[in-house]
């Protein structure tokens, strides 16, 4: 996954997320609605899900992912795709 493919999948599917502090350090969490999932699990390495998989929290008509880790596993630079925050566009 890279960076312009993450933004294009935030910006094209209006996905909503957040900053916050986490663990001593900034993350953010994504809200990728249950019709989505497919779609992001396709754009991640396959390698992200061996061992432990990823983490996430199922919502009712979501799943939320901490983005932090999976961003330092693609080598995108979490900034460089979520600027500001979600409502600033």
């Amino acid at each position: 996954m890279t960076e312009l493919q993450l933004y294009k999948f935030i910006k094209d599917n209006n996905i909503e997320w957040h900053k916050h502090d986490r663990d001593g350090g900034q993350d953010v969490i994504i809200f990728v609605a249950i019709y989505l999932i497919k779609d992001f699990q396709k754009m991640l390495p396959q390698g992200i899900f061996d061992d432990d998989g990823i983490e996430c929290t199922m919502k009712d008509g979501y799943f939320a992912f901490w983005m932090k880790d999976i961003c330092d596993y693609c080598g995108v630079e979490m900034n460089n795709v979520f600027k500001g925050n979600n409502y600033d566009e």
